[in-house]
């Protein structure tokens, strides 16, 4: 907790030595073509707190749309890790669709060549027979 307060107090102090250092310093500001659109002698500190905001604001869909998504998500992974358990497999997570079908194909060759020799011992058994 202190160090939290702490963090916060030293935040409160760059902030407010940036607005000091910045008070008489201003721009104009174009928001549309023509004379409506704009906004003259605006403070820096003001249109760098407005940038923060819209940039805060912009990322909020984004959040919201991972933590449904994780949601989700963490339902059926409890469906297939029960099935999983049951069949006595290891929960195995692989990132990305190259390394999925990377490891299919691996599991496919190492399958034909168990396979291959299987059919070599099977016929060299018969053959000594």
């Amino acid at each position: 907790m202190p160090v939290k307060l702490i963090g916060f107090i030293l935040t409160l102090l760059i902030i407010v030595s940036f607005i000091g250092f910045n008070l008489e310093n201003s721009s104009d500001i174009r928001i549309w073509f023509g004379e409506n659109g704009l906004l003259t002698e605006v403070p820096i500190f003001v249109s760098f707190f407005v940038m923060y905001l819209i940039g805060v604001l912009s990322v909020i869909p984004f959040i919201v749309g991972w933590k449904l998504k994780k949601k989700t998500g963490e339902k059926t992974d409890d469906s297939e890790m029960e099935d999983k358990a049951e069949n006595g497999k290891k929960n195995v997570r692989v990132l990305g669709a190259r390394k999925r079908r990377k490891k299919e194909a691996e599991i496919i060759e190492s399958e034909d060549t168990d396979d291959s020799r299987n059919d070599e011992e099977v016929v060299t058994e018969a053959d000594l027979s």
